[in-house]
C-alpha cells in the first residue's frame, strides 16, 4: 500500500509534459453500405466532448493498431457531420434561416434523416482506391480525436473497425428521398477525390448559414452533397393527356442571395421540370478547386478553378438518363435549357458547351462577358465573382469535365483563364468551329442589372459571326424575364409553350442564320430583333416539308413570317448524315418556291470544318436551299 502511494505520488508530482494523455473513446455503431460505386459510412458520435472530430480511414486488410499505419486516411470530420448545412436556406431574405427540404442527410431511397449523432461520410470508389482494378474487399476504420488533438490509435473492434466491404467502380445514383405530390426529391452525393468541400461548408461567404462559427462542428465543416428536385407534369397540366415519354426542361433560377425556398409548385407547363439550385450563387459554373473558403473568402495565386456546378448539374440530366423509371418516361431529344438573369448566364455558357445535350435553350438577360460586367455603370458583379472565380487580374486556369463523356470536347480547354474562358463574345468566335444549341435570347435596353451596355449591345457581332444557330429580341425593359422573346419561330411559342409546345428535337440539322459584319459591330438602334421572323422546316413544324439529310444531299426550306425579304448566310449545323469531307465539292443552290432560281455555287468545307454558303435571299413565301456532295476531285 505505501509503495503504491508512492507511485501516484510520484504520478502525480510528475511533469504534465510527460504524462501520456488518455485515449478518447472510440465511435460506435460503425456501418458502410457499399451501392452504385458509392460507400455510405456511418457511425454513432461521441456526445461528452463537444468538440472531437472524427478520421475515416480505408484499407485492403482489416484496421488494427498494427495496420493503421499503413491504412489511408480519407478525411477528417467534425462533430455533426451527418448535417445537411448547404441545404440551409434564408427563408425570404429576412435572415432567418431554416432547412430547405432537411436537417441532416437521407442516404436511402425512401429513407428517413439520420439522427441526431450519426457522423456521416460518403466515399466514391475509383479504381485507385482498388489497386487498379474495378471491384474488391476494402475494410474501414473511424477513429476520435479529441479536443486536443489526440487520436485513439490503439483501440479496434466491431463498434469502429468493419469489413469486408465487397466494392465496384460504378455510375453514383442520386437518393431518391421523398415524392411529395409530382415532385420527386434528390440528393447527390459528389466524389470527394476532386470536390472542394469548403465551398459549400459553412464559411463567411454564405453568413455560416446563420449558424454559429464558434461552434467547431460548423467552423469545420465539410459539404459536398446537393438537393434538387423533378416536378412530373399530370394530365390537368397536359390537356388531359401527359405525353409519354414527355419532354424535360432544366430550369436554371437567378440571383435570390441563398433565398431559394423549397419547390412546392407544379410545373408551368406539360413538360417535367428539373429545378436545381445553385447555392451561395456560383452563377452556374464552379469555385476553386484548390482554396479552403473556411478560412478566407478569395480564392489566391496558383489556385484552379474547376466547373463543380456544371458538373453536378449536367450529373443530374445524366442520372435521370440512367434512374430505373425515369430513363423511360422523358424524351432524351427533347430535354431544353431555360434561365433568367443568372440562370440565363448559366443557360449561355452550357449552350456554348453541351451541344450534345440540349435540343434548345432560352436565356433571359444573360452575361455575355464577365469581365465586363459593371464597366458600364451597372452593377459591379466583380467582389461576387472573384470569391468564387479569384480576382480579375490573376485569371486563374481552369479545368472542366462533365459526366460520362460529355465533358472531352472540352478538355482541350483546360488551362484558359476562367475570365477568359466566360467571355463568351469572344468564345464565340474563337470556338466557331464547335456547334452550340440553338438559343433565343432577350435583352432589355434599360437593363442595368446584368446591363444592356456591355453585356447586350456588343454581343452582336460575336452572335453573328460564330456562325451560330440563334434569335434575339431586344426591348426596352430593365431587368425582367424576356418571356421567351427571341426564339425563331421554328422554336418560338406555341401557345403559351415554348420550343413550338417543346417538340423541337435534338437529333435534326439546322441552320444558323447569320449576317457578315464587323467583329466589333453592335445591335443597330431601334433594332427589335434579329431572326425572330426566320423560319425553317423541320419534322416538327414541316411547313415546306421535310428537311433532307442524307449522306449526298442536304435541303431545308426557308422563309421570313413577316413579309419581308431577308439575305442570311446559312451554316449547316447538327449536321446528321452529310458527309462533310474537307476534300470533296459542294454544288448548292437556292430556288423559290415557284421554282426560280435565286443563286447557286460550288463550295468547300471552311478551314473549320463547316459547311457555310455566302448570303442566301429568303422570302415570305419560301426558299430551298439544296447542297450536293459532288465526287472528291482526281488527279
Amino acid at each position: 500500500m505505501i509503495a503504491l502511494r508512492i507511485l501516484l505520488g510520484l504520478a502525480i508530482a510528475a511533469p504534465l509534459a510527460s504524462a501520456a494523455p488518455a485515449d478518447p473513446p472510440q465511435p460506435s455503431d460503425l456501418t458502410v453500405v457499399h451501392r452504385d460505386g458509392q460507400s455510405f459510412i456511418t457511425w454513432t458520435e461521441l456526445l461528452a466532448d463537444q468538440q472531437e472530430s472524427y478520421r475515416i480511414y480505408r484499407h485492403d486488410q482489416p484496421i488494427t493498431q498494427g495496420t493503421i499505419a499503413q491504412a489511408t486516411l480519407l478525411y477528417e470530420v467534425p462533430r455533426d457531420s451527418g448535417r445537411f448545412y448547404s441545404d440551409r436556406y434564408d427563408v425570404s431574405g429576412t435572415g432567418v434561416w431554416a432547412a430547405r427540404y432537411f436537417d441532416r442527410y437521407v442516404i436511402q431511397d425512401g429513407g428517413f434523416e439520420l439522427t441526431a449523432g450519426t457522423g456521416l461520410l460518403v466515399w466514391t470508389v475509383d479504381s485507385t482506391d482498388l489497386g487498379g482494378n474495378s471491384s474488391g474487399d476494402t475494410y474501414y476504420a473511424v477513429t476520435t480525436v479529441d479536443s486536443g488533438s489526440t487520436e485513439n490509435l490503439t483501440d479496434f473492434g466491431p463498434g469502429n473497425a468493419i469489413g469486408p466491404i465487397s466494392e465496384s467502380v460504378d455510375e453514383p445514383s442520386p437518393v431518391e428521398v421523398a415524392q411529395v405530390g409530382n415532385i420527386r426529391i434528390f440528393i447527390q452525393y459528389m466524389d470527394l477525390h476532386d470536390w472542394n468541400p469548403t465551398f459549400h461548408a459553412p464559411n463567411p461567404s454564405n453568413g455560416y448559414y446563420g449558424l454559429s462559427p464558434a461552434d467547431p462542428a460548423v467552423a469545420n465543416a465539410v459539404q459536398y452533397a446537393y438537393s434538387y428536385t423533378l416536378v412530373v407534369p399530370d394530365a390537368s397540366q397536359c390537356g388531359g393527356q401527359a405525353p409519354s415519354p414527355m419532354p424535360m426542361i432544366l430550369f436554371l433560377h437567378p440571383w435570390q442571395d441563398n433565398a431559394y425556398p423549397p419547390q412546392t409548385s407544379p410545373t408551368n407547363y406539360c413538360a417535367a421540370e428539373l429545378r436545381p439550385v445553385d447555392t451561395s450563387e456560383t452563377w452556374w459554373f464552379g469555385f476553386s478547386k484548390d482554396h479552403d473558403y473556411r478560412l478566407s473568402s478569395v480564392p489566391t495565386s496558383g489556385e484552379t478553378i474547376r466547373n463543380y456546378t456544371e458538373q453536378r448539374v449536367l450529373r443530374m440530366v445524366y442520372d435521370m438518363q440512367r434512374h430505373p423509371v425515369l430513363k423511360d418516361a422523358i424524351d432524351w431529344n427533347r430535354v431544353y435549357l431555360v434561365g433568367h438573369s443568372m440562370g440565363g448566364s448559366g443557360v449561355l455558357g452550357m449552350s456554348l458547351r453541351y451541344p450534345q445535350v440540349f435540343a434548345a435553350s432560352y436565356a433571359s438577360e444573360p452575361m455575355t462577358s464577365y469581365k465586363t460586367a459593371g464597366d458600364g455603370g451597372g452593377t459591379n458583379w466583380d467582389p461576387n465573382l472573384e470569391i468564387k472565380w479569384g480576382p480579375e487580374a490573376l485569371n486563374l486556369p481552369v479545368e472542366l469535365d462533365a459526366p460520362g463523356d460529355w465533358g472531352q470536347p472540352l478538355a482541350t480547354y483546360s488551362g484558359t483563364g476562367i475570365w477568359d474562358w466566360q467571355d463568351h463574345q469572344t468564345q464565340l468566335i474563337s470556338r466557331r468551329a464547335e456547334g452550340t444549341v440553338p438559343i433565343g435570347i432577350g435583352f432589355g435596353r434599360n437593363d442595368t442589372t446584368i446591363e444592356w451596355v456591355t453585356q447586350g449591345r456588343p454581343s452582336y457581332g460575336p452572335l453573328h459571326n460564330a456562325w451560330q444557330p440563334f434569335g434575339v429580341h431586344i426591348s426596352g425593359d430593365g431587368h425582367v424575364w424576356q418571356d421567351f422573346q427571341g426564339l425563331p419561330p421554328t422554336l418560338g411559342l406555341s401557345g403559351l409553350e415554348p420550343f413550338l409546345g417543346f417538340t423541337a428535337r435534338l437529333n435534326e440539322s439546322i441552320p444558323a442564320l447569320t449576317e457578315d459584319v464587323a467583329p466589333l459591330s453592335d445591335f443597330p438602334f431601334g433594332s427589335l430583333g434579329v431572326n425572330e421572323n426566320i423560319a425553317w422546316s423541320s419534322t416538327w413544324d414541316p411547313w415546306g416539308g421535310y428537311p433532307v439529310d442524307l449522306p449526298h444531299v442536304w435541303r431545308m426550306a426557308l422563309r421570313t413570317t413577316d413579309g419581308t425579304t431577308l439575305s442570311r448566310r446559312v451554316t449547316l449545323r447538327r449536321v446528321q448524315r452529310l458527309i462533310l469531307d474537307p476534300m470533296a465539292r459542294y454544288a448548292w443552290e437556292n430556288r423559290r418556291f415557284d421554282g426560280t432560281l435565286v443563286s447557286s455555287g460550288v463550295t468547300t468545307l471552311m478551314a473549320e470544318g463547316l459547311l457555310s454558303l455566302p448570303a442566301q435571299e429568303i422570302t415570305s413565301q419560301g426558299n430551298r436551299v439544296t447542297v450536293v456532295l459532288r465526287a472528291r476531285p482526281t488527279k
